[in-house]
């Protein structure tokens, strides 16, 4: 059983690291109580991390067991725990685990070996290493016991983790001959051992952190989040994530969306920086930047937390800390209606373990594995439908309580899964399909047959509207089996439509009753190329699509695509949250920076309700809201939608 942590009651953080290296030569040398003291009293933040030991190996405080920076001049760690301990603020400490360059200079024979026959790594290390136990696990208990910090937040940890072929690994590999690439037998089991091995480190070290001090909170950067899609067995006390610093809100809907459904406490980071790109030329975020990203975590019921480098010297940069004032007096007027709420079962994606190792790049980062599963939410939030994200054990347990599943050309499925999803819609789900191949599996159940030639790998085109858009990717080629099965858009060989539209004889879309349910399938990559183009008419097609389901128990908003929402509930009140994605000056890969969000609008929606409210409030602003209830559904229309607003509707007793 897993005890509850004093994480599940935080709401607003901030984190702060500097990697210190063996160049540094002014560690702590200005930071006092008082500074310390009076930057944070700017935000009060629920909880803070401060810099321990960063990838280059080497701590920022004094330590025994680790290797120290040669630039401390004061003990920093200890300045953070006494203003935090006064200030009632629990103490983190960034703390990097696989990658630690300077412990393996002292002691190559733990370093990764990352081919057959390789040499060692002199930054990452061998989860099967003596490196946790006798090295890493010392350094945590060396920090609880000098410093009695409330818990670790472990960085470079699973998306540094890669297969390692030293002889330990792969003479723990019992199944037969260790494969080197992809496609030799037993590629996917020994990347399934790989990643154990990672998970057996992270349970180690957490395992010694709570036996030393049981309230002592430890988590793996990443770990169990979209990259890790596993069941949760490490004993890690919550999950988090630093998302991108550049096109940030957009890679943070993703992971919100999955994590919120984890059934474990949670946070997403942002970077409290970006640049024109690289990982350089940094300047700071505007608040509207970063109260937007705030807004997407908040939204989902997350914590949110906001990172920053201090100066080498230790010291806060002082207007920093003023831009996130606003970002804390933001996050603080929201807390209300976010914290604690759980979702309202609207739209799932799934997100198939299966599929996802099957195409990441190993051990845990994305790679273009997640396009699809980020193009359909992506889809489905830019139409005014709240979605959430769920693994295959998780959707099987929950998809009764969803209108609307989508399967995004997920590879892999077990027959048992494919079963149960054709059980879901005969008892009257929804179902959206899409890919090529992937299609294949539901060949019955959405009522097509196949054709020839089986695939078109040529220029295609979709109609929408008056017009049409490209269809990019490989298209297979199906036609309905009977009459019950609906073509919704025919796969087009131009871009002309009406009279001089040239067919294909194929379809690109269809849709059919089943039982009491519906299943509808797209016959090609749509949502991992969505994920890449974004195309309106992609969005405008998906959108006829959710008009033909026509799905009783959703909610819909309608308005600038920019506006997305989240459905929450708490102790008989739903919360419809509005988060506006949008930025006064264009953006662009040469103008990548959130400058300001102008309000947007107006936007309408259309609410299933079992009663008539009580009571329809536009917060945190209070303002009242104009609406009507009239069979079963609340209906209502917002002139403009600032960054984030929230609809807080009393429902009946």
């Amino acid at each position: 059983m897993r005890q509850a942590s004093w994480h599940n009651d935080v709401f607003f953080g901030l984190h702060f690291d500097l990697h210190a290296t063996d160049k540094d030569t002014e560690l702590g040398r200005a930071l006092t109580g008082q500074h310390l003291r009076e930057q944070l009293a700017k935000t009060r933040p629920d909880f803070v991390q401060c810099d321990g030991k960063g990838h280059p190996g080497y701590a920022s405080y004094p330590t025994r067991v680790g290797v120290p920076s040669p630039g401390i001049v004061r003990d920093q760690l200890r300045i953070w725990r006494e203003v935090t301990r006064e200030m009632g603020i629990p103490l983190v400490v960034h703390f990097s685990g696989i990658w630690d360059a300077a412990a393996l200079k002292n002691h190559p024979e733990w370093g990764r070996v990352s081919q057959p026959g390789g040499e060692r790594s002199p930054k990452m290390v061998c989860p099967l290493s003596a490196y946790t136990d006798a090295y890493m696990i010392p350094q945590l208990i060396e920090i609880i016991d000098n410093y009695d910090v409330d818990g670790f937040w472990v960085d470079g940890e699973n998306w540094a983790s890669q297969p390692c072929y030293c002889p330990a690994c792969q003479a723990g590999f019992a199944i037969g001959q260790v494969p080197d690439q992809p496609g030799l037998p037993h590629w996917a089991e020994w990347l399934a051992y790989s990643r154990a091995n990672f998970v057996a480190h992270v349970r180690r070290y957490a395992d010694a952190v709570h036996r030393r001090k049981p309230g002592c909170t430890v988590c793996s950067n990443w770990m169990y989040t979209v990259r890790q899609p596993d069941r949760i067995e490490a004993p890690v006390d919550y999950i988090s994530g630093d998302f991108s610093w550049i096109w940030s809100a957009a890679k943070a809907a993703v992971e919100a969306r999955f994590m919120a459904g984890r059934h474990l406490g949670w946070d997403l980071m942002a970077w409290g920086f970006s640049s024109h790109g690289p990982m350089q030329d940094w300047v700071f975020k505007s608040a509207d930047a970063l109260c937007q990203e705030a807004a997407v975590v908040m939204s989902c019921g997350g914590a949110f937390m906001v990172y920053d480098t201090p100066n080498r010297d230790g010291t806060l940069v002082g207007w920093h800390m003023d831009t996130l004032s606003q970002v804390a007096a933001f996050c603080r007027a929201r807390q209300p209606f976010c914290q604690e709420t759980k979702t309202v079962p609207q739209a799932v994606i799934l997100h198939a373990p299966a599929h996802f190792y099957a195409h990441n790049e190993p051990l845990f980062n994305l790679g273009d594995a997640s396009d699809a599963l980020e193009g359909a939410l992506h889809a489905l939030l830019e139409n005014g439908v709240s979605a959430d994200i769920l693994n295959d054990a998780d959707l099987v347990r929950q998809i009764d309580r969803y209108p609307l599943c989508v399967v995004a050309e997920q590879d892999n499925l077990s027959d048992e899964l494919v079963s149960e999803l054709e059980r879901y819609v005969r008892a009257g789900g929804v179902l959206l399909v899409s890919g090529a191949e992937q299609t294949a599996r539901f060949g019955r159940l959405l009522g097509v047959t196949a054709l020839e030639p089986a695939y078109l790998e040529m220029q295609l085109h979709i109609p929408v509207g008056p017009g049409s858009v490209c269809a990019m990717g490989r298209y297979r080629q199906v036609r309905p089996a009977d009459g019950q099965t609906e073509v919704i858009a025919p796969l087009l060989l131009t871009r002309d439509t009406g009279s001089a539209a040239q067919l294909s004889g194929g379809c690109a879309v269809t849709c059919r009753p089943a039982g009491k349910g519906m299943a509808a399938g797209i016959f090609g990559p749509i949502f991992a190329t969505h994920a890449k183009a974004h195309y309106p008419a992609v969005r405008a097609l998906l959108g006829q699509l959710l008009d033909r389901f026509a799905s009783p128990g959703l909610a819909r908003a309608r308005g600038p695509a920019r506006v997305h929402i989240a459905l929450r509930n708490r102790n008989g009140q739903l919360f419809v949250h509005l988060v506006n994605l949008g930025s006064d000056h264009p953006l662009s890969p040469h103008s990548p920076l959130v400058e300001h969000v102008p309000p947007a609008g107006p936007v309408s929606l259309d609410i299933p309700l079992a009663a008539r409210p009580r009571q329809v409030r536009l917060m945190p602003a209070a303002e009242p809201v104009s609406w009507t209830y009239a069979a079963g559904r609340l209906s209502l229309r917002l002139d403009l939608v600032g960054i984030h607003d929230i609809l807080v509707i009393d429902q009946a007793d």
